[in-house]
């Protein structure tokens, strides 16, 4: 069956795991090796965290699976070792976080400034100013696919019926037309993901290089960078795993920068962490110069030092990575 992601196949067997108490996962770790001193300090933790999110960060910590054998810990593993993991992957969100919003701001902003001087602030509404889709052709029948823009108006106009946002009250409660707000309110009403699609399916690439230099970039380079931080701000959103993640979206590399060489998957043919931070770094060089996130990414780093950077697709000695220079 094809998903999203890939392909997976359907087995013919029966989910039969019961759930078990805060107490009986303590006694499960405890069977499976894992040093657990304090087992109030534990309950108070796998009561507010899910054994289930929590398992996740487990896994670097066992052995290597055998057939039919559950897998157990390596040996003088605790749970504090553990805990330290997910509080890395937690602060790890957190400087994440700021920094996709200073960048998706800055986007926003970009697509605002230049799309209502070039065009005019009620662009958005005209279909003319975005692409057509292509029509396919299938076994000699031709196929039409829905524009980018059919769907588009449908989430403006559900936006503006709705009416969550004050600024999107006040507009209807003081003018009677047009029949939208102006480009500056709609664009801080919509997600970022729609953001991002507005931006890849402007018609003019004259409009789209100009908002792409704002942010120091190719158009290309944007369109699949704002994809990727898409993507990573809502796995931050939904307090997901950020530490040793495969990028289901990986950004593209440009083909002119320096560290290029330095930006290539691991041995597993997949990109992590590395790249995303090399994304942030250099938006936030070029729309906020003086900004410290390359900092206090190393700061937490150094703070989690027992965490080899290799794991998220750094060097060995995470230091010496061009990426900080």
């Amino acid at each position: 069956m094809r998903t999203t992601t890939g392909y997976f196949f359907m087995v013919n067997r029966k989910y039969s795991k019961n759930a078990l108490a805060v107490s009986e996962q303590i006694e499960f770790l405890k069977s499976q090796g894992l040093h657990i001193p304090n087992e109030q300090y534990v309950h108070d933790i796998l009561s507010t965290v899910s054994y289930y999110r929590f398992s996740s960060y487990l896994l670097p910590f066992k052995q290597p699976r055998q057939e039919n054998l559950s897998r157990c810990f390596r040996e003088g593993i605790s749970f504090d070792q553990v805990w330290k993991l997910y509080q890395f992957d937690r602060e790890l969100r957190l400087i994440v976080s700021d920094a996709i919003e200073r960048i998706e701001v800055a986007f926003r902003a970009a697509i605002t400034n230049v799309t209502s001087l070039r065009f005019d602030p009620f662009w958005y509404i005209d279909s003319q100013h975005f692409k057509k889709a292509k029509v396919r052709k299938t076994d000699g029948s031709a196929q039409n696919p829905k524009d980018f823009y059919d769907d588009f108006y449908k989430s403006v106009k559900y936006i503006c019926q709705k009416k969550q946002e004050v600024f999107i009250q006040h507009y209807y409660q003081n003018y009677s037309e047009p029949e939208f707000p102006p480009i500056w309110m709609m664009i801080e009403a919509l997600s970022f993901g729609a953001v991002s699609k507005m931006f890849d399916n402007i018609q003019s690439m004259d409009i789209r290089n100009e908002i792409a230099s704002v942010l120091g970039q190719h158009t290309t380079v944007i369109e699949s960078w704002m994809r990727s931080l898409t993507y990573i701000r809502n796995l931050c959103a939904h307090h997901s795993r950020l530490w040793n993640r495969w990028l289901v979206i990986p950004p593209v590399i440009p083909k002119l920068d320096p560290l290029k060489k330095w930006l290539q998957p691991g041995s597993d043919g997949n990109f992590k962490f590395k790249l995303i931070a090399f994304v942030i770094i250099r938006l936030l060089e070029k729309i906020s110069p003086q900004d410290n996130w390359k900092i206090q990414l190393s700061s937490l780093f150094e703070k989690y030092s027992e965490f080899p950077g290799v794991q998220m697709g750094f060097n060995s000695f995470w230091q010496e990575d061009p990426i900080w220079s």
